[in-house]
């Protein structure tokens, strides 16, 4: 016994799925950047900038006692005075290294300071800069020092604070950074959230669209495919019983169905055209004078079969041309489709097709006395396969999707279409296209 063979099918994941999780991995990414870039800041060397930062702030703090040393009498004093409620130490060190004035300890029981590297400086005429352990309370600190003037002496001026101070300052700056990161990625999380929910409701609309395209579609190919099927046979049955009568009448038919699966499939070509040359870098140019005064010679015949007069009002000149950044072939088909649409919908009375050329766009409207369309129904008229009047759209030989090839192919121009139309009165469609680039 032959077994049959297994045959797994595997559901492909829809468009709502796949942007899901690769929303999901973007968020993930993201949020590994944040934490990166707090771990890389975290782990430089901040006590080395916070040290800078310090010692900035100490060397404008000892410039500016420098400059108001120049006018006291006291330095002893002075010093005192000026660190005074703070964590300074202040020290003034005369040229021979032997300190005139400390802040904390009697100067004359300090040792020569000339060795040290940022007094050294500062008896040079620079700034100076140090950290080590103070010989004097055993301490870590920085030590800042200034040239100074005292007494008409050139001296040095040296500030210092212990060094717990910059590791302070470093936790807090850590701490900063850590809290700006945490509230980063909170927020970025908030914005993805909330990006998250809006998003859901189209994509799942598109999801819908595309189900019910798939299903439109297949309804519309099935429909003219099962009637040539049921023809085919009544031709057969009448040709075996020679009834010649019935044999035209199903043949006429047939013809019928045929070219409604022509229509049907040509319409679908076209909009896939449409829709896979949507990102084209190309900028062809259409010539709407001429590309419309084709379409209205080509159905001014199709009008007057079923006593329509049909107009064209071109306000073009010579001097003043139309032309469009689009494909010849999608003025022809905005133009065929709604002329065409509106003989359908037109049992009596005329049709009005206007060009008119203004300063950046080209307005083209065409107006008919049809039977109008309802309110409600004006919003849909552009999707896929819908059709205000079943029935109508059948008799008349209409596809659904003339109106959907007209929109794609407007906005492939970057231009807009609006309708307004009253129900049993008539119908204007208005379509406005920018003028070429080359024209301006």
């Amino acid at each position: 016994m032959i077994g049959r063979p297994s045959h797994t099918k595997t559901k492909a994941d829809s468009p709502t799925k796949r942007w899901q999780r690769r929303f999901i991995i973007v968020y993930v990414v993201v949020a590994l950047v944040f934490a990166a870039c707090f771990a890389v800041f975290a782990l430089s060397p901040i006590n080395e900038k916070v040290v800078d930062r310090q010692n900035a702030n100490l060397t404008s703090t000892a410039q500016a006692e420098a400059s108001a040393l120049e006018y006291v009498d006291d330095a002893q004093g002075f010093v005192q005075k000026a660190a005074q409620d703070s964590d300074l130490r202040i020290t003034l060190i005369a040229q021979d290294g032997n300190v005139v004035a400390d802040s904390e300890v009697d100067p004359s029981t300090l040792e020569n300071h000339l060795g040290r590297e940022e007094v050294d400086s500062a008896l040079r005429g620079e700034n100076g800069q140090a950290q080590r352990i103070s010989a004097t309370d055993d301490t870590d600190r920085l030590y800042v020092a200034v040239p100074a003037t005292y007494q008409g002496e050139q001296m040095a001026l040296r500030i210092s604070e212990p060094s717990t101070a910059v590791s302070t300052a470093a936790d807090a700056t850590r701490n900063t950074a850590l809290i700006i990161c945490g509230l980063g990625i909170i927020a970025f999380a908030a914005i993805a959230l909330f990006t998250y929910r809006e998003s859901k409701v189209p994509l799942r609309k598109f999801d819908q669209v595309r189900s019910d395209f798939v299903a439109n579609a297949s309804h519309e190919l099935k429909t003219p495919v099962a009637g040539i099927r049921l023809l085919s046979e009544a031709i057969r049955d009448a040709s075996d019983v020679g009834d010649e009568k019935s044999l035209h009448l199903f043949i006429d038919r047939l013809d019928n169905e045929a070219e409604r699966l022509q229509r049907l499939v040509i319409d679908l070509l076209d909009l896939s055209r449409l829709e896979e040359q949507q990102n084209s870098e190309r900028t062809p140019r259409a010539d709407l004078h001429s590309t419309l005064t084709t379409s209205y010679l080509a159905h001014k015949g199709q009008a007057g079969d079923k006593g329509i007069e049909l107009v064209l009002d071109d306000r073009s000149t010579p001097s003043d041309s139309c032309y469009a950044d689009m494909e010849p072939s999608d003025a022809s088909l905005i133009f065929d489709n709604l002329i065409e649409n509106a003989i359908m919908y037109t049992d009596e009375g005329s049709i009005l097709v206007t060009l008119e050329p203004r300063a950046h766009e080209t307005v083209i409207s065409v107006k008919d006395t049809g039977i109008g369309i309802p309110q409600a129904d004006q919003s849909r008229i552009f999707e896929r396969f819908y059709r205000v009047n079943k029935a109508r759209s059948r008799e008349v030989g209409g596809t659904g999707l003339g109106l959907s090839l007209v929109r794609h192919a407007v906005e492939r121009g970057n231009g807009t279409i609006e309708v307004n139309s009253t129900l049993g009165q008539g119908t204007e469609f208005t379509v406005r296209l920018p003028r070429s680039k080359a024209e301006k």
